[in-house]
């Protein structure tokens, strides 16, 4: 077993705040809307209980830490199982969380439905978007594909419209399922659509 992934609704979590670190609860503690704050705490145990899986181990034993490899900062950067050699990536809406751990680069975004800006688009994608007959929902397949990728250490999101996700093949035009040794995986429930990406090896970087 190299990964685990997990799609939840946030109330299906038990979000026990107790296993969260000092700062993951200082940056809980700033978010100002009730649904945030449980959005958050259910993402953060999630993703404790994909590594705890992975590991073979409880959750309670699992803690995640973050530090930036550029600055060194530990307030941001991607996150990682302290003490493993095991990556960890997770994201949260209003209603619906994700995560997935790894033993190689991985990343997973979740959104609700809604259609974002043609300027995080290439102009291909934005043609195709044009072309689909629901352009939230064929936005969204793109955005979620993107921030799955880039939280696993290919592109940047503030380079998206670059960062081109569609994959042509003998029908046309597609949300791609692999971009270069990255694997893509779309999920959707209702009203909201998600995607995991999962890097060949340990070696791939920005």
């Amino acid at each position: 077993m190299t990964e685990i992934v997990r799609f939840a609704a946030v109330a299906e979590v038990d979000a026990d705040l107790g296993l969260l670190t000092t700062a993951e609860r200082a940056r809980h503690e700033r978010l100002v809307a009730d649904a945030d704050k449980q959005a958050y705490a259910a993402a953060h145990v999630l993703v404790r209980e994909c590594a705890a899986t992975l590991l073979g181990t409880s959750r309670e034993e699992i803690v995640i830490e973050q530090r930036c490899a550029r600055c060194d900062s530990t307030e941001h950067g991607a996150p990682s199982v302290a003490g493993a050699d095991v990556r960890v990536s997770l994201s949260h809406a209003r209603g619906q969380v994700a995560a997935v751990a790894a033993t190689r680069r991985c990343g997973i975004d979740v959104e609700k439905i809604s259609r974002g800006p043609d300027r995080a688009l290439s102009p291909r994608e934005v043609a195709w978007v044009a072309g689909q007959d629901d352009a939230a929902y064929a936005f969204m397949r793109l955005w979620v594909r993107k921030e799955a990728l880039v939280k696993a250490g290919h592109g940047s999101m503030a380079a998206a419209r670059r960062l081109d996700v569609l994959s042509g093949g003998p029908s046309g035009d597609a949300p791609a399922d692999q971009i270069g040794e990255v694997r893509l995986t779309q999920w959707e429930g209702s009203g909201f659509l998600g995607a995991v990406a999962i890097c060949a090896d340990m070696r791939t970087e920005n």
